[in-house]
């Protein structure tokens, strides 16, 4: 019973004679918290606990210190309390703070042990509860040095110290020796979002600072740290920098900490990302050594959601923010399914990092479960590819303390009985394309491909890709499903039906252009009905037919009527004097038709050509709706054009706003097929020597293989890395279909073109989608040969990029642009 006494300094004499040897000792604590108090305001004045504001919030707020801890059990053992900061709460005005306590160990175990909620009691001898606050925390406060100073406070505040310290200054909060700047240097901060704040640390005449960083509400903290020098090898003893989900010292809020080798460079030294709108950066360093160096920013970026639904035939799934530090207090679930029954899972580990210590087995603190099985430590070569069913669940879960840069996955169904890439597998082992799943027709001899599939609503047709269109499509000249199966059933209406079911009109049929893969749509045409030219012969205005190979806009009037040297203000490079992986930058104005695309909370998302006053072409894939981002809103987009470097701003670029997003209606998100898409600007943009318009080519056009085209856009510079700040340039080569084709089996279409290099090292990458590939004809001006598209990975061995071939497309840009372009 003594031992439980309400505070040691002051046991009866008798009975601290008695119970000496047997009364635990006293020990001094501290506990660090946060409170929200919707009933208040944040303000800027707030930030600066020099300030008057400052002082008369802390004032108003120690009446609920007093009643919090005064109406729990162990009221007595609570000695005082002080407010370090304010930030913006989710609701109002949150509070960070730090409370101290004496008491014998077995007592001072139950308070640190205790919740907000059980030390929120009613009030002495009234019915009212103390509940004007809400999302309160608070953690016990590991005893070191770093702590106390940092706080402004003495080491000798973990000495025992007599109730009566606290009866002699009734007020207490922010008295006694707290008081900032005793050894430490404060910095408050506030970000907006789109804003970078710097952070720098050069000839340190105190041995302690810190940088209370804050971001809007609804945001979380990103800390680049660009340079690190004086950090003690090997030891956090003397020198170290650490990070804090939170705006007090907690141990168990470090998000991470620096104590290694000086490391200074163009790449980051690490990125780290908070779970809420606040950080607290601290260092530390001996006094003996001078000269501790460092330089870092923090910006405010949007709150993402993580985790959903999805289902792909590929794609990659990673941590929060990667390759950033993923936040602290995060659990992500996603489920991924394959659009077909009978796939399975191809599942790539890229990177692995979220265990603290690789030689822990145990996977307790952070770690991603994939299937039942949790992952946390970096995985061997042998153990990167998994195969799993579908549908397949993953769950990334981290801690409040400690993050990492997190894990990158890549996913690609396939069939189980071999490797049919993007097709079907018949049971008998014969790829059928996937077009030919669920059409209605049997074309694997068991009939597996048409087993299970799922039946249309009355007044709908099945497409091949598994799509309902409406009926009314059916027969028509521009067909609505991606492969032109719904057009199976209009022989009786078409003219000529192709085999692989494209319905054409009477007009489609001698015309001297070929619909038909078989050429069957121009085969059997006497000279009487032959109209118009040959595929591979230019068309003059007059109707006219040229021979000559590309004669468009090459300096030479080869059209009696001069048309092909019309509209030739295109293509050109006035600034030109003489990442892309395994690219270099570019010189300004080396591209002026590239255009950025952004989002507004997002940045640069994928890339676009200019080839008009008011129209861009880009992939159909950029704006392909997610669970959580609607990509086709014309509203969300931004094109920048004219721009090199990403990361200064526009710099005279010229911004515009999208008006309209134009898909080909045959576009297949599976097979990448048609994947065109026509922008319509909001307002025409003038030209100058940043901005101009690159030609397109006319249907008749051939870019030859082994010719060199350029490849540009601001990805990534490696196939996990991080996009580029200024625009790369690349040289690849045109690769024969064939070939290509028998690389990726078959899944290259007539529609699609591919460019790189077979001994890999350069390609185009993520985030330079819907960019242009661009070739140099004998007129000396610029066509654009392809629109960057898709790929098995980036810069691979034997795995080429592939681009929608844009001559395939020229009847219809200019049917879509009225002749604009």
């Amino acid at each position: 019973m003594l031992g439980l006494l309400p505070f040691c300094p002051f046991a009866a004499a008798i009975a601290l004679t008695l119970h000496y040897l047997t009364s635990p000792p006293c020990s001094v604590f501290f506990l660090g918290g946060s409170v929200e108090f919707p009933n208040l305001s944040f303000s800027s004045e707030l930030a600066d606990s020099t300030s008057p504001q400052f002082r008369l919030q802390v004032q108003a707020l120690n009446h609920y210190f007093t009643e919090l801890h005064a109406s729990s059990p162990w009221s007595s053992y609570y000695l005082r309390s002080g407010i370090t900061a304010f930030s913006e709460g989710v609701e109002g005005l949150n509070v960070f703070y730090w409370s101290k306590f004496s008491a014998p160990d077995n007592v001072a175990m139950e308070i640190q042990r205790s919740s907000p909620e059980r030390l929120q009691r009613r009030l002495p001898g009234t019915n009212k509860v103390v509940r004007d606050s809400r999302n309160e925390q608070n953690y016990y406060m590991e005893q070191d040095d770093d702590l106390l100073h940092l706080l402004g406070l003495d080491p000798d505040d973990f000495e025992s110290e007599e109730k009566s310290d606290k009866n002699k200054n009734p007020n207490s909060i922010q008295s006694g020796k707290w008081q900032l700047g005793f050894q430490v240097m404060s910095f408050d901060l506030y970000a907006k979002y789109g804003n970078n704040r710097t952070l720098s640390l050069v000839s340190p005449k105190k041995p302690y600072y810190q940088w209370r960083l804050r971001v809007p509400s609804g945001h979380v903290v990103r800390l680049v740290i660009l340079t690190l020098h004086g950090a003690t090898p090997g030891s956090c003893t003397a020198h170290k920098l650490s990070a804090y989900d939170f705006l007090l010292p907690l141990q168990n809020k470090i998000i991470a900490r620096w104590c290694g080798l000086p490391i200074s460079g163009s790449s980051p030294v690490m990125k780290l990302t908070s779970s809420g709108n606040v950080m607290l950066v601290t260092f530390s360093f001996s006094r003996q050594r001078d000269g501790a160096i460092f330089k870092a920013y923090f910006q405010a970026i949007p709150k993402a959601g993580c985790g959903g639904s999805i289902s792909s035939w590929n794609g990659s799934i990673s941590s929060p923010y990667y390759p950033s530090y993923y936040p602290p207090n995060i659990d992500c679930t996603w489920t991924l399914r394959v659009p077909l029954p009978g796939y399975l899972i191809s599942m790539t580990i890229v990177t692995m990092d979220i265990q603290d210590s690789p030689s822990s087995d145990g996977c307790e603190k952070d770690w991603l479960d994939i299937g039942g099985v949790k992952l946390c430590n970096p995985v061997s070569d042998s153990n990167k590819k998994r195969v799993y069913s579908s549908p397949l669940s993953l769950h990334f879960h981290s801690d409040e303390s400690l993050t990492h840069k997190g894990f990158y996955l890549l996913y690609r169904a396939f069939s189980p009985e071999g490797t049919c890439p993007r097709q079907f597998r018949c049971g008998d082992g014969r790829c059928i394309p996937l077009r030919k799943v669920c059409d209605g027709v049997k074309d694997c001899s068991d009939g597996r491909d048409e087993a299970k599939c799922s039946t249309c609503q009355p007044g709908e047709v099945l497409c091949g890709n598994g799509q309902c269109k409406p009926q009314g499509s059916q027969c028509v000249t521009q067909s609505v499903c991606a492969d032109s199966s719904e057009e199976g059933t209009c022989g009786g209406k078409c003219y000529h039906v192709c085999p692989n079911k494209v319905c054409l009109p009477k007009s489609s049929v001698c015309d001297g252009i070929l619909d038909c893969k078989d050429r069957s749509d121009e085969l059997n045409c006497t000279r009487s009905y032959l109209k118009g030219c040959s595929s591979s012969s230019y068309k003059c205005a007059n109707g006219k037919c040229v021979s000559k190979s590309n004669p468009e806009c090459d300096g030479v009037k080869d059209c009696y009527d001069g048309s092909d040297e019309l509209r030739c203000g295109c293509g050109t490079r006035p600034r030109k004097r003489t990442k892309i992986v395994g690219g270099t930058d570019a010189v300004a104005g080396s591209w002026p038709w590239q255009v950025s695309l952004q989002m507004d909370r997002y940045g640069h998302v994928c890339g676009a050509t200019l080839v008009s006053n008011r129209w861009l072409i880009s992939a159909a894939h950029c704006f392909q709706d997610s669970d959580a981002i609607k990509y086709s809103d014309a509203r969300a987009w931004r094109a920048y054009m004219g721009m090199r470097v990403m990361t200064t701003g526009s710099h005279g670029a010229a911004i515009r706003l999208i008006r309209r997003i134009l898909l080909h209606p045959q576009y297949d998100q599976f097979t990448s097929d048609y994947d065109i898409a026509l922008l319509e600007l909001s307002a025409p943009v003038f030209f100058n020597d940043l901005v101009q318009p690159v030609c397109i080519p006319a249907s008749s056009h051939t870019f030859t293989t082994g010719t060199s085209c350029y490849v540009t856009g601001w990805g990534v510079l490696m196939e996990d890395g991080e996009l580029a700040s200024r625009l790369q340039e690349a040289s690849v080569k045109i690769i024969n279909r064939n070939t290509c084709n028998k690389l990726y089996d078959d899944a290259v279409t007539p529609r699609m073109l591919c460019a790189g290099n077979l001994q890999g090292g350069v390609d185009a990458c993520q985030g330079d989608s819907g960019g242009p590939l661009v070739c140099l004809e004998r007129g000396k001006r610029w066509f654009l040969a392809g629109i960057v598209s898709w790929g098995e990975g980036c810069a691979r061995l034997n795995r080429p990029g592939v681009y929608t071939q844009v001559v395939k497309f020229t009847d219809w840009i200019h049917q879509q642009t009225k002749g604009q372009v």
